[in-house]
């Protein structure tokens, strides 16, 4: 049976110029089996940037993720682009 997992993860902590940078991303799995040879579907996206200032302020900035957005408006482009390119080279004749 297929299992969804979502798991979070982090990437640093990276310093530069007196802050401490930490990249966080989520994961979602869809699993069939008992061990992790049985992924069919991963996808990773960004989560946050936790940023540390040389005071000691924690702040938390979201990370918009745009790759379904931005998935979409291809498709619709494609699409759209693939009629007028039908229009153009076969159009409809009205006295026949």
């Amino acid at each position: 049976m297929a299992a969804l997992q979502r798991r979070d993860s982090t990437i640093g902590p990276l310093a530069f110029g007196g802050h401490t940078i930490t990249l966080a991303a989520r994961t979602t799995a869809v699993h069939v089996g008992g061990d992790a040879r049985g992924a069919l579907f991963v996808r990773a996206r960004p989560a946050h940037v936790e940023v540390l200032d040389e005071d000691g302020r924690r702040q938390v900035v979201r990370v918009r993720d745009i790759e379904q957005t931005l998935m979409i408006a291809i498709a619709i482009g494609a699409i759209a682009s693939a009629c007028v390119l039908r229009f153009v080279r076969n159009p409809r004749r009205s006295s026949q």
